[in-house]
């Protein structure tokens, strides 16, 4: 019997599109025959070549590479694979999200699909804030321009009183769960800030500093002044910079503060370090606010950022750590049925602005893992 492990998707592709020599046919045939997992994964990888495939193609496909970034580990590892006889021939499922072409299966009867019970969808996240000045007034914000005519009232409001003599006030930006939002400082600095986020802001900059706070995730394009650098301030630690591209991570209810550095150079000090870490671009500092320990590695930036721009780039990232992030996006809380899931690690490609019930069909097609929901909880089960 033929190990199925070590077939490669580049045959079942080309036995799909009739491409195959006789010796490829009957390894796929044998193949076929060992269980009907094999079989699913070959109907549904088929439905999806006579749907979008027309052999006229603007790119070639890399088959290699589709299967290489979605394959799922067992461990940090990258020689131990979970569900490897899975993953190898499941790349077609995700392929799609690849090539944006979506969710291909969505809504197909004839399919079977991992589609959560109870016909509850689970909506991604909008462009919501709410702005708290420092007097307790609260201002609902749905887009920037509204934190622009909010800002500009309360300038209005407070233009009578001279600034020298008036202390410098910090209003917060809250950003709830299943939300984000973008807004343009005083200086001209633009901040995307991420789901269940928190960023104080002075009324004014005024000094040597350019100090704002952060609870959460944001990404900062720090306009230059080498006169008044510019301090993002967490509670484990600060950042220090002049003018850059960078992404602060920094959720109180994590271990670790990670800043990844996109352009320029930032400093970067924990509350526990003696000594500032400057890193340059491509490098990410991830400090322990438990520990102490920092480290500095040379990562891919955009895997940092990407959820800025609508996408979730997924690494070698831990199932839990997964979980985390679509919690705060779209609104929800999690529950592990069997607590091993946690530990299991993925590496793909996900949009960010897809249906939650996309995402987890994605992972459920794709491993022994299936997700149940209840209300605004989700839970995660062995199958």
């Amino acid at each position: 019997m033929t190990d199925r492990m070590h077939i490669n998707w580049d045959i079942i592709v080309r036995r799909i599109l009739d491409q195959a020599d006789e010796t490829e046919r009957e390894l796929v045939e044998r193949w076929l025959t060992e269980d009907e997992m094999n079989r699913e994964y070959y109907r549904k990888a088929k439905r999806y070549f006579d749907r979008y495939y027309t052999g006229e193609e603007s790119r070639e496909v890399d088959v290699e590479d589709a299967w290489s970034e979605f394959v799922v580990y067992a461990d940090k590892s990258p020689r131990k694979y979970l569900w490897r006889r899975v993953m190898r021939y499941a790349a077609v499922l995700l392929l799609p999200l690849c090539l944006g072409l979506g969710y291909w299966f969505w809504g197909n009867d004839s399919l079977d699909t991992a589609v959560i019970p109870g016909g509850i969808q689970i909506e991604p996240g909008t462009t919501k804030a709410i702005l708290v000045f420092n007097s307790g007034r609260q201002v609902e914000l749905t887009d920037s321009s509204t934190f622009e005519q909010a800002m500009g009232r309360f300038k209005s409001e407070e233009g009578k009183v001279e600034k020298s003599l008036k202390p410098v006030e910090y209003n917060k930006i809250i950003v709830p769960r299943g939300g984000e939002y973008n807004l343009v400082l005083a200086d001209g600095t633009s901040v995307v800030i991420n789901a269940d986020s928190k960023l104080s802001i002075p009324d004014r900059f005024e000094g040597k500093e350019r100090r704002v706070r952060l609870e959460g995730e944001a990404l900062f394009h720090v306009v230059k002044d080498a006169e008044h650098p510019f301090v993002v301030e967490m509670e484990g630690g600060d950042v220090t910079v002049l003018g850059t591209v960078f992404n602060v991570s920094a959720y109180s209810e994590e271990v670790c503060i990670q800043t990844t550095l996109v352009e320029g150079s930032v400093a970067f000090r924990g509350k526990g370090m003696k000594e500032v870490r400057v890193i340059v671009p491509g490098e990410q500092v991830t400090y322990d606010v438990q520990t102490n320990s920092v480290e500095v590695e040379k990562v891919d930036t955009g895997i940092y950022t990407a959820w800025a721009e609508g996408k979730w780039i997924i690494e070698g990232k831990r199932l839990e750590d997964i979980m985390k992030q679509l919690a705060r996006w779209y609104d929800v809380s999690v529950f592990y049925q069997n607590p091993e899931v946690k530990d299991l690690v993925f590496t793909g490609d996900l949009e960010k602005y897809s249906s939650c019930n996309v995402i987890l069909d994605i992972i459920s097609m794709t491993t022994n893992v299936e997700f149940e929901l209840k209300d605004k909880m989700i839970i995660v089960k062995m199958k």
